[in-house]
């Protein structure tokens, strides 16, 4: 059953009203902040103080104003839209997108795919594609896929087996290693450090 009933934003957040069980498609406006952020969830979203909490799986889109976004112990996808953006997946297999401004995208336990999109961002996941700015790549244990785009890039990837994929892309790019593992590939890397 899908509940299609307003939220009801209070001063202090949002809440849904008595009797609403779920959301679909809102657009939620906190009046302290006069951002809107168009969502769809499948239960309950909660947002205080600028932070958007989503309880079940929710595809989140921010605002141009920046927000703390975080997901979900579910699969997630969520944009940043403009703004500097704070945007956590939590667990699931995320997809995180910055967009615009100079986001801080962090992926989680899952799975996920982090995207940075323009600005200089910082990114940390398995998957991480940079996108037009100054990024700062973070890789993790484990085989990573790490696209650093058309800026002037940091890569960090952790180094253990069995390997990494490094593309930094167009600019000059800087890879920080502190372990390395015969397996791992880099393409389009310019300086290399330990």
């Amino acid at each position: 059953m899908r509940d299609t009933g307003p939220l009801r934003g209070r001063q202090s957040g949002f809440q849904k009203a008595p009797g609403e069980a779920g959301a679909t498609d809102r657009k939620v406006q906190d009046m302290k902040r006069t951002a809107m952020i168009v969502m769809t969830v499948s239960m309950l979203l909660v947002a205080l103080s600028g932070v958007a909490l989503a309880t079940t799986t929710a595809i989140v889109n921010g605002t141009s104003a920046g927000e703390t976004i975080k997901g979900t112990a579910k699969a997630d996808t969520i944009h940043g839209r403009g703004g500097d953006d704070a945007i956590h997946g939590m667990g699931g297999n995320d997809l995180l997108y910055g967009d615009d401004g100079h986001d801080g995208l962090y992926g989680g336990p899952g799975d996920d795919t982090v995207r940075g999109g323009a600005g200089d961002d910082r990114l940390e996941e398995r998957k991480v594609f940079g996108g037009s700015g100054d990024d700062t790549l973070y890789g993790d244990a484990g085989s990573d896929a790490l696209y650093g785009g058309p800026g002037n890039d940091t890569v960090i990837a952790i180094g253990d087996a069995p390997g990494d994929y490094v593309d930094c892309g167009g600019g000059t790019d800087t890879v920080q290693r502190p372990f390395r593992s015969p397996h791992d590939v880099f393409v389009n890397c310019e300086r290399f450090t330990s």
